[in-house]
């Protein structure tokens, strides 16, 4: 596994998005990594590309395995939300551009296609929890509902 590295779904994930059970909605807005806009197209959905939604931007890290990675400078990143030595974005920061577009949606339901990283983050923005107390594995739906200012989260 490389941090960052856009690639395209594998055979397991083409399986894994057959056995999706998806809503009605076929529109979405679409994270622009590859792996996103393939789920897209092979479950049916169509839409824009949205910035809003890519991965956290991890700097000099993308592409390397984190054994290539400082220990040190991994372990600050695991423990400090804020650390950004990388050069690229800070968790903080990423979940709060994920809240940011979360805000940004309807009272109607909105549909995104992202990769599991991203569905982690949007999570805790909603929750207002830590990112690394969520796991949202690949393939999986996670359905966001607002109630006022209060969000929902329903794993199906």
């Amino acid at each position: 596994m490389s941090f960052g590295a856009d690639d395209p779904l594998d055979k397991r994930g083409r399986a894994d998005c057959a056995r999706l059970r998806l809503s009605v909605s076929r529109h979405a807005d679409i994270a622009p990594e590859r792996s996103a806009v393939e789920t897209a197209e092979l479950t049916g959905y169509v839409g824009p590309i949205e910035p809003m939604l890519s991965s956290i931007d991890l700097g000099s890290w993308i592409g390397c395995t984190p054994e290539q990675i400082d220990p040190a400078q991994l372990g600050s990143w695991l423990a400090d939300p804020d650390f950004a030595s990388h050069g690229g974005e800070s968790v903080t920061a990423f979940v709060a551009r994920l809240g940011d577009w979360l805000g940004g949606c309807a009272e109607a339901d909105s549909v995104a296609v992202v990769t599991s990283g991203t569905a982690q983050g949007l999570v805790a923005a909603a929750l207002g929890c830590d990112f690394w107390s969520v796991e949202v594995a690949p393939a999986r739906v996670v359905n966001l509902s607002r109630r006022g200012a209060r969000w929902r989260v329903r794993f199906g």
